[in-house]
């Protein structure tokens, strides 16, 4: 209400009262309603929401390909959000790198990288003897903050990686953020993640819109959560083991639960 009377120029008592009338009427419609813990407060109420049209939804599953065969038990959907949740060098990079490689030929790839400029993403991707720098086919681009402002929707968005400095708890907020700039497109996002847990900086707030989550340490990656089941196994708890080979291609062990 302070705020109203200022942004109004109310300064009279009659004013403020007329005022308070209005502010009433419409918390009597069901426009607004009181919040918080302060007399005088309101917020609007957003009666709204988008209709899911299941009857007309697309049913196809993305044609994606993950390191160490992933995709035999995740299947990837539009509007499907994916997190690597990794410690410090545990290769990442080199994980997210070979998503692009796999899928470059099938998809719309646009990569956003918090941490390489243009010298050190070519010799990262010349470590890759398979394939020549001139074969790549995904589109680069420097970003390390404010990432849903800048999504393709409708493609293939990687994110290395949602930088997290301090208010942690606000990771969640900006991977939903993520998730509703999407329109049809998917994301891969990574994160760091602490040693002795397997969640990304922000915690368990980051678990829920992510349809798939792994966590990754050195020589080991593991499923934390996997929805949008392939096959009747369901994966939770799996983990592998790798050896990163000339900072490019991985060697997998099989899944196993832990």
């Amino acid at each position: 209400m302070t705020d109203c009377y200022r942004d109004l120029h109310l300064v009279t008592k009659r004013d403020k009262v007329t005022c308070r009338k209005a502010i009433n009427r419409l918390v009597e419609e069901g426009v607004i309603e009181a919040y918080g813990n302060k007399r005088g407060q309101y917020r609007r109420i957003e009666g709204e929401c988008e209709l899911i049209d299941w009857r007309s939804a697309r049913e196809d599953i993305l044609d994606f390909r993950w390191p160490g065969g992933i995709e035999k038990y995740f299947e990837f959907m539009p509007g499907n959000i994916v997190i690597l949740a990794g410690e410090p060098n545990a290769g990442k990079t080199a994980f997210l790198l070979n998503v692009v490689r796999l899928n470059m030929k099938r998809h719309d790839i646009h990569y956003f990288s918090s941490e390489m400029g243009a010298t050190e993403m070519k010799k990262r991707l010349s470590l890759f003897g398979d394939v020549s720098i001139n074969e790549w086919r995904f589109t680069p681009w420097e970003r390390s903050s404010d990432f849903a402002d800048v999504i393709r929707p409708g493609a293939v968005n990687i994110i290395d990686y949602l930088e997290i400095h301090e208010d942690f708890y606000r990771a969640g907020g900006q991977i939903k953020a993520i998730f509703d700039r999407l329109k049809g497109g998917v994301a891969v996002i990574a994160l760091q993640k602490n040693r002795n847990t397997d969640l990304g900086r922000g915690g368990i707030g980051t678990l829920e819109k992510p349809r798939l989550y792994l966590a990754m340490k050195a020589g080991n990656i593991s499923i934390v959560k996997c929805k949008n089941l392939a096959s009747p196994v369901k994966p939770d708890g799996f983990s592998n083991r790798f050896k990163l080979v000339g900072g490019s291609r991985f060697q997998f062990d099989e899944w196993k639960r832990n």
